[in-house]
């Protein structure tokens, strides 16, 4: 999986969740992406948009 470092793009809270995980919908499911708090993985090829909660 491709790991994006960039602190930009840290996600600052998952409410009572600690990681979310994207998988395929298959009898042996993908793991396409991870996202914590403090970092987003996902799939070469794929990427992770982040939208901002404007107040």
């Amino acid at each position: 999986m491709h790991q994006n470092t960039d602190k930009t793009n840290e996600v600052k809270d998952l409410g009572d969740y600690i990681r979310i995980i994207v998988e395929t919908d298959e009898k042996n499911p993908k793991t396409i992406a991870i996202i914590s708090p403090r970092e987003m993985d996902c799939k070469e090829g794929l990427r992770i948009r982040l939208t901002p909660k404007y107040d």
